[in-house]
């Protein structure tokens, strides 16, 4: 009797914890999108959605005062604003732009040939980048060895360098006068600049960080000594790699794909400098913005949000499996 009343008892005391959500919760989920609808004028939903977070709020009557509250208070009202400054623009821009404006622009020629371009360069380059960048990340994961911290810091070097910045660099390397540049294009004929090989190349640069640090901490994730027990078996390094380390680490390398892909598709400014033409999908949105203005981009700049809601949806499922993996 005594061993059904404690766990009963423990999972009443777990429901009054954490399953009902308190009214700081609301504060936090529901006033920016109420103040969102406001301000963009759907006053019905904005009525919609405040009072259903009164409701809520309080059948799950949690707004009772407790003693030395008003510093969470004020931190949920900042955390608030934070949250409305990102969905103000996302949800303006999508809820303001016609459904058949956007369809339109979806299937414009020019639209699809940015946007093919856009993906199919950017796949190239995560290939590229997985090639090089997980056997980095195993050997970064798996030895010690004197200046490791230098090269963890050089492969981080992509993320705080100006994009601007690396596409001018490349072209000093993979330009037509460039110390590699020159020699490939007077030998073979490869071009980089103002080619396809230009744009995947600059999505290569700002995609290895993603692909060598997630690699690494998924490798770090697995026990050395499975590997050793299969290598015991009389399994190589290398078959012991590809047969007990990539099935146990796969969702960390789909992971580090996923967003390189996503890194390299979102890449402008590295781009525009060394392959200006033929235009990726951000820099024909760049182009007719400079060109037309804001309001004859917005279908396209809708779409393209869209696009990236949709690579976000894609990591988020990703990271669910491999927390469910792990958990």
């Amino acid at each position: 009797m005594e061993s059904e009343t404690a766990p009963e008892g423990q999972r009443r005391s777990f429901l009054v914890g954490v399953s009902p959500l308190s009214g700081l919760t609301w504060l936090l989920v529901f006033v920016p999108f109420v103040a969102v609808f406001f301000l963009i004028r759907l006053y019905a939903i904005a009525a919609l959605v405040a009072l259903s977070a009164v409701g809520l709020a309080l059948l799950t009557q949690k707004w009772r005062h407790r003693k030395n509250d008003e510093p969470l208070i004020g931190f949920s009202f900042l955390g608030a604003l934070l949250i409305l400054f990102i969905v103000l623009p996302i949800l303006n821009l999508l809820l303001t732009t016609a459904p058949a404006r956007i369809l339109a622009m979806a299937r414009d020629q020019t639209v699809e040939t940015a946007l093919l371009l856009t993906v199919s360069s950017a796949a190239v380059a995560t290939l590229v980048s997985l090639c090089f960048g997980i056997p980095l990340g195993y050997i970064l994961a798996r030895e010690r060895f004197a200046g490791k911290a230098m090269v963890e810091a050089i492969v981080d070097m992509p993320v705080v360098i100006p994009h601007t910045v690396v596409g001018i660099a490349l072209l000093f390397i993979f330009g037509r006068a460039g110390i590699l540049g020159a020699p490939l294009h007077s030998a073979f004929g490869v071009l980089f600049s103002d080619s396809y090989w230009g744009i995947v190349l600059a999505m290569l640069f700002v995609g290895i960080p993603f692909v060598v640090n997630q690699s690494r901490d998924g490798f770090m994730k697995v026990d050395p000594r499975m590997e050793n027990v299969a290598r015991s078996l009389g399994a190589g390094r290398l078959e012991a790699f590809r047969r007990v380390t990539i099935p146990l680490t796969w969702r960390s390398l789909l992971s580090a794909a996923i967003m390189t892909w996503a890194r390299a598709v979102s890449e402008f400014g590295s781009v525009a400098v060394i392959a200006y033409y033929p235009r990726t999908i951000n820099t024909l949105l760049f182009e007719w913005y400079n060109f037309f203005g804001y309001v004859y981009t917005k279908p396209l700049a809708a779409l393209l949000l869209l696009v990236a809601l949709a690579i976000f949806a894609t990591l988020r499922a990703v990271a669910a499996l491999a927390r469910t993996e792990h958990g």
